[in-house]
């Protein structure tokens, strides 16, 4: 298969490409905002920015399947620039997802838990009412209800409604990583430095590792789905910012600081269980690492 990737120099985007190279020709495409490697397997990823609808057209029209990962991520960098992730994370999806149904490319796409805001319905499910907090929930919000409609009597679509990701790994000698809490509170305890808690601290979150979601995406490209679909994707694991504090402590020597939380637009929600049956019905996937093991793993431990 002709596999298009766009945002192919992240945090899952190479290490998906470093996988798909094996079986797949990859057409990869990158503007280099946040990308963590130029090249994979000795071919240069391409530059394009995927606002330019023409560009996107002529790289991307012969793929079978495009995975479009391309965003603005995170609720502080889109609550700071609102006007770029509307222009990158909305009107740059619309792009890809015009190309798909012109040409009838299917696509799998990475929604986020932010769509939900406040949880109100326990396991999460892919159906949980959509009340986003911030403008980074917003966009993937707009980005599902797009995909819905662009896609319907024209490409197959499936939506991976993700949930927070953690760990590390290598592309070519490369280290991949990303500032996430549990990666931000190892790197800090191997500075033997003091973990930075936001009050509550009670706050959960499900945790999954980025090896298992670039496994999930391997895994829908070989088995991608009829029609529009939406399945969460999580660890099953279910953790406070306290809980993942307390287990890095416990392989290290360093304290644990309270403070007040900046971030507003955030939900603190103390029960954040995901309901990940239907993924492993669609597709197969099931995750296989677990957050204790791993952030040993990542404490060199």
């Amino acid at each position: 298969m002709r596999i298009g990737v766009t945002g192919a120099g992240g945090y899952v985007g190479a290490g998906l490409c470093s996988k798909l190279m094996e079986k797949h020709e990859v057409v990869m495409l990158d503007n280099f905002y946040k990308a963590q490697i130029g090249s994979i397997g000795g071919k240069k990823i391409i530059w394009a920015d995927i606002r330019d609808r023409a560009e996107m057209e002529s790289l991307l029209r012969d793929c079978d399947v495009i995975v479009h990962l391309a965003a603005i991520s995170g609720v502080a960098e889109c609550d700071e620039m609102p006007e770029r992730a509307y222009d990158v994370n909305i009107i740059g999806t619309e792009n890809i997802c015009w190309i798909c149904r012109k040409y009838g490319i299917d696509m799998i796409f990475p929604s986020s838990m932010a769509v939900v805001g406040n949880p109100v319905e326990i396991p999460i499910t892919p159906r949980h009412p959509r009340n986003p907090l911030n403008m980074y929930g917003f966009t993937k919000w707009v980005n599902e209800e797009n995909i819905r409609a662009f896609s319907k009597n024209s490409f197959n679509a499936l939506i991976f409604m993700k949930t927070n990701l953690y760990g590390e790994y290598e592309v070519d000698g490369n280290r991949i990583s990303k500032n996430t809490v549990i990666n931000i509170f190892a790197n800090k305890a191997k500075r033997n430095e003091n973990l930075t808690v936001h009050k509550p601290g009670t706050q959960t979150r499900d945790f999954i590792h980025v090896l298992d979601v670039i496994d999930a995406y391997l895994l829908a490209i070989e088995n991608m789905p009829e029609g529009f679909n939406i399945v969460t994707l999580a660890g099953g694991e279910c953790l406070s910012v306290l809980d993942i504090a307390n287990l890095v402590q416990k392989y290290s020597d360093v304290g644990i600081d309270l403070v007040e939380n900046p971030r507003k637009k955030e939900t603190h929600a103390p029960n954040f269980e995901v309901d990940t049956s239907e993924i492993k019905e669609l597709i197969g996937f099931e995750s296989k690492r677990k957050v204790e093991e791993e952030v040993r793993k990542l404490l060199g431990i």
